[in-house]
């Protein structure tokens, strides 16, 4: 095996351990916290966690991919990677402001905030954990290790402290400052190693620089805000146009095909780095090494869409419990047709990191746009006419929609570069 591909298996599973963690992590965590802190304080906890990942979604601004990339394109050049780290930061820092002050805005309005100011006041701990945490410099330099076992580091410290303090129905604020405490002592470890790596000092990065970064962010932000419109979207219009009991075989299949496809979050995050390196040094090689990426695509998810297929009796019945007595055929079925959709997920998120990596996030912005249009007009159709088979089938239209127009884009970008080189 070659130096590279090494690199690539490593990262792979680096961000595969990260991924389980993730799953984990709630498995343990949650349980204990329903028993302990009842239905109602639960309820807080997670409405308290929710609005600030949220939250957390500005102030990544997209940096996951747009700062990997100048990170990755610059990993050589010690000067350039302080500028790219400042500007990062610095933008960071002031979306960090903005959020906290939205966040402590809300509370005035909504009841549930303004009953636990505490726990809004404890809350930013969490966000400024992964303010500090460079996740996208570690992935830029190839080394995801790195976050591996700063995350690891995390999830235990928050469930040791969660054992440790939430004994009753009244520990609520001891569970929020425990996840956020665990986040913000990764967010510090992070910093540290990164920092120490380049000897990174806090210096005020150039205007033009900051600006730059910005738009560039702006519209993958755009990107990644708008994206969920076309999935948790159609929850809201099966629910108008069927059923609560359609909804929730629709949300079983859904929530299946949503964790098989996660590998290809995994996967886009190993090559990324990798091709954004090859794309400035060779054309040829970025090329050669995009259309080997997509064949090991097609072979991994055509497997597991096969899985799903001739599986999806077995995973439903095992999700929802060996002595249920419901009849969940419906389900089954929908899982089955969601099986087609899931065999063409990877291309579009893929597709959508190669534009960024051509320079083509406006584009993305605007397929992305277009995607979510569609999808109105679709899913409505779908869910009125075919109920929630229908929807699955919109499910796997609008994959296709975005995954094509992504397609194309990529196709007439990469074209372009060769024309002018």
């Amino acid at each position: 095996m070659t130096q590279h591909r090494k690199k690539l298996a490593g990262n792979f599973i680096s961000l595969s351990l990260v991924q389980g963690l993730s799953i984990l992590f709630p498995l343990i965590t949650f349980p204990y916290l329903l028993r302990v802190l009842g239905v109602e304080g639960f309820g807080i906890f997670t409405l308290i966690q929710t609005f600030i990942m949220y939250f957390d979604l500005l102030v990544s601004f997209g940096f996951g991919l747009t700062a990997t990339q100048q990170v990755s394109t610059h990993a050589t050049d010690t000067h350039k990677l302080k500028q790219i780290i400042a500007a990062v930061y610095f933008i960071k820092i002031i979306l960090f402001v903005f959020s906290v002050l939205v966040f402590l805005s809300c509370s005035i309005f909504i009841p549930y905030l303004r009953e636990n100011i505490l726990l809004v006041l404890i809350s930013p701990l969490y966000l400024l954990g992964n303010l500090l945490f460079p996740d996208w410099y570690f992935q830029g330099i190839q080394k995801m290790r790195n976050i591996t076992i700063v995350a690891f580091i995390s999830k235990i410290i928050s469930l040791l402290l969660i054992i440790l303090l939430v004994k009753n129905r009244t520990h609520i604020t001891y569970a929020v400052l425990s996840m956020s405490v665990g986040n913000l002592i990764a967010g510090l470890i992070g910093f540290f190693i990164m920092a120490r790596a380049i000897a990174f000092k806090i210096e005020m990065p150039q205007k033009g620089f900051v600006v730059s970064m910005f738009k560039e962010s702006g519209y993958v932000f755009t990107s990644i805000i708008l994206a969920p419109l076309y999935s948790s979207l159609n929850i809201f219009i099966l629910q108008a146009f069927t059923n609560p009991m359609m909804v929730g075989y629709y949300a079983i299949a859904e929530k299946v095909s949503s964790a098989v496809a996660m590998f290809t979050s995994i996967a886009n995050r190993t090559f990324y780095p990798h091709l954004t390196q090859l794309y400035n040094s060779s054309i040829e090689a970025y090329k050669k090494n995009i259309g080997s990426v997509i064949k090991l695509f097609l072979a991994g998810f055509l497997v597991f869409a096969l899985i799903q297929f001739f599986a999806a009796d077995e995973i439903v019945r095992l999700l929802a419990g060996r002595k249920s007595t419901e009849d969940l055929s419906y389900a089954v079925d929908i899982l089955k047709i969601m099986s087609i959709g899931l065999f063409c997920s990877p291309y579009a998120s893929f597709f959508f990191q190669v534009m960024v990596i051509q320079g083509q996030k406006k584009r993305a912005a605007r397929n992305i746009l277009i995607t979510v249009i569609v999808n109105l007009f679709t899913a409505c159709f779908f869910a009125y006419f075919y109920s929630g088979k229908g929807m699955a089938i919109n499910y796997c239209l609008v994959i296709f929609v975005v995954g094509g127009l992504n397609y194309i884009s990529f196709r007439q970008g990469l074209k372009a570069i060769e024309t002018n080189k």
